[in-house]
């Protein structure tokens, strides 16, 4: 009998504990609690932690996903080091990359996946190698460009760790505000 009122006891507690910390965490942290969602009006367009693919040359471009970005499968490759698959996804990537940014040399981050394949994040310097594009086709200014960079960039971690990064969907949504921006002037 003692082992049935240590397992109602236990399940009592768990549930008390699980209702209350969600009930907290909504309340108190309800952005982040749900997901951290983007919307355009209405519209719920992304997540600030789930990266997406844009393919349009009017967009900053985010890293390549081995999962196209599909946040049920997380996940690289896992291929080693010396893989021929490996090796000809980052030719692939490489020369994609060039093809589409007028022969620039990409950061590294521009043609390597994420270890979870959904990083919504390339580095600063990942930013500003797609400027020349972005400026040519739409006609945009660059230095409007590289001040939109630099506005939507997060600092190094304690000013030391890490690098100068960007959320791409962010970005993109400034660089989205730009463009109507400058069509109503």
């Amino acid at each position: 009998m003692t082992s049935l009122k240590v397992c109602f006891i236990t399940f009592i507690l768990t549930a008390i504990y699980l209702l209350s910390s969600v009930s907290i965490s909504s309340i108190l942290f309800h952005y982040q609690s749900n997901g951290s969602l983007i919307r355009a009006g209405n519209k719920i367009i992304g997540s600030k932690l789930i990266g997406q693919e844009f393919t349009k040359e009017t967009y900053f471009h985010n890293r390549p996903s081995a999962n196209n970005y599909r946040n049920s499968i997380s996940g690289c490759s896992n291929f080693s080091y010396y893989s021929e698959e490996l090796q000809s996804f980052i030719k692939s990537t490489y020369e994609r990359f060039k093809s589409t940014n007028y022969n620039q040399l990409p950061e590294l981050n521009l043609i390597s996946e994420s270890a979870s394949g959904l990083d919504p994040h390339i580095t600063y310097n990942g930013a500003t190698n797609q400027v020349e594009r972005i400026s040519s086709t739409t006609g945009r200014n660059k230095e409007e460009i590289i001040k939109l960079i630099k506005k939507a960039s997060r600092p190094r971690i304690c000013g030391l760790f890490g690098e100068k990064i960007v959320n791409v969907l962010e970005l993109n949504l400034k660089l989205r505000g730009l463009y109507a921006k400058k069509s109503r002037t």
